[in-house]
């Protein structure tokens, strides 16, 4: 990590200790997890951040393949590609198309690093089904559990559902619920988790459909 800033930690309480390292980033261990002998790049250069990329591009792809039990670890990719998007009028963040469900539905989320939550909007009258940009009119679809065949509810009972969540459940069959409150502002997110299929292709010459079992919110 950046040996110039340190992390943000929230406070909390309980029995026990925890600890983590941290790394200046022109340390031999950082250097290592880049796959660079000398120094880094200078900080926020071009060469830098494509460095930054392409070490997020590999570790992620390792990890997808991990999920989904791909013994020869081949990198994967979103089913319509790693292409981003910025959109004038939503902020500072990127946007990807991702594929999920069966039938399969495209749907327009943010990259957003403040979470490792990914969530859709689900069954709701009132969210935005199109917005304009430069390009034109794009098309927002809504997802809805009761029309995939391959969703599945996370009830408060199952090992998906921490303990904090069971704590908010009126039952053990109820949907586990979650709450995210982002820290820019003001903006957060409600729902409950359900389990469905991502569709992913391998990034090689012979891509062929990956379907990642995956939870979200």
């Amino acid at each position: 990590m950046d040996g110039n800033k340190l992390p943000r930690v929230k406070s909390s309480s309980g029995y026990g200790t925890f600890g983590f390292d941290i790394h200046h980033r022109f340390s031999d261990p950082v250097k290592g997890m880049f796959g660079v002998d000398g120094l880094l790049p200078v900080k926020d250069s071009v060469p830098y951040f494509q460095l930054m990329a392409h070490r997020d591009t590999v570790i992620h792809g390792r990890r997808l393949a991990t999920s989904t039990g791909d013994n020869n670890k081949t990198p994967l990719t979103f089913y319509y590609g790693n292409e981003t998007y910025r959109l004038d009028g939503l902020g500072f963040l990127h946007y990807a198309n991702v594929s999920v469900g069966t039938p399969s539905l495209s749907f327009l989320v943010a990259l957003d690093t403040g979470s490792n939550l990914f969530w859709l909007p689900c069954d709701c009258s009132s969210c935005v089904h199109s917005l304009r940009s430069s390009s034109g009119k794009v098309e927002l679809n809504i997802y809805s559990p009761s029309t995939s065949s391959t969703s599945e509810k996370v009830p408060c009972n199952s090992t998906l559902c921490s303990q904090t969540q069971r704590n908010r459940c009126p039952s053990d069959q109820s949907n586990c619920p979650y709450q995210v409150v982002y820290l820019s502002n003001d903006t957060s997110t409600t729902g409950y988790f359900v389990q469905d299929l991502l569709h992913l292709t391998s990034d090689d010459t012979r891509a062929k459909t990956v379907d990642a079992k995956i939870t979200f919110g």
